[in-house]
């Protein structure tokens, strides 16, 4: 096991914070002139939050994709984030990958229609598009559900958790908002608003308990 000083781990969380930065302003660049040249006044916050967490969820996939891809890169990770600790064995490190591959996925299938929607696409490539995008989505899908058969009891604790916490916390919002917009008291928001949202508290929601049940200390 690498033990690491805190000069190191000091070191190694300011390289991270730089690198992280510099990802961060090309991905704001990038998406700044596309909404720009494409008017900015025709997107709503809810496509511009779908599109940060979709680069959100892309990249938090292709780090645990990079990272995992070599035992020895993961070894020196695990002893940099939990010092003293034993790395995961070859079973957690595949569960790891795959899950890696899930979470990239999600990005871009969750930026993929606004961005979709602010091309002008004809109805023959809207069609095609939706159909890729539901392709992609159908296969995700199926991947989330073999991870779940082969994970261990304590990951699926986890998913299920997170699911039933977000199924009633959802349902509870949407009821109270559909309420109040029912009776013109707040403004009625489109489906896509309601899926950035969901898709938000999910994100918060599965971080919370997973670093409450010792899973998200890397």
């Amino acid at each position: 096991m690498i033990d690491l000083t805190r000069a190191q781990r000091w070191r190694r969380h300011a390289i991270e914070a730089v690198v992280g930065g510099v990802i961060g302003a090309g991905f704001g660049f990038g998406i700044a002139s596309f909404v720009d040249s494409t008017g900015f006044d025709r997107w709503t916050i809810a496509e511009l939050a779908s599109l940060g967490i979709g680069f959100m969820l892309f990249f938090m996939g292709g780090f645990a994709l990079v990272m995992s891809a070599s035992e020895q890169r993961w070894r020196r990770l695990v002893a940099f984030r939990q010092p003293g600790s034993e790395p995961p064995d070859r079973d957690s490190m595949l569960a790891i990958r795959r899950q890696g591959v899930i979470i990239a996925l999600s990005g871009p299938i969750l930026a993929a229609p606004p961005v979709l929607a602010h091309l002008g696409l004809g109805a023959d490539a809207r069609a095609i598009s939706a159909a890729a995008v539901l392709a992609a989505l159908a296969g995700q899908t199926w991947l989330n559900w073999r991870l779940y058969r082969t994970s261990d009891e304590l990951m699926r604790r986890v998913s299920l958790l997170a699911g039933a916490v977000c199924f009633w916390g959802a349902q509870l919002a949407l009821f109270i908002w559909a309420t109040l917009a029912k009776l013109e008291i707040v403004a009625d928001v489109d489906s896509w608003t309601l899926l950035t949202l969901v898709m938000a508290l999910y994100l918060v929601v599965s971080t919370w308990i997973s670093f409450r049940r010792g899973l998200g200390q890397l």
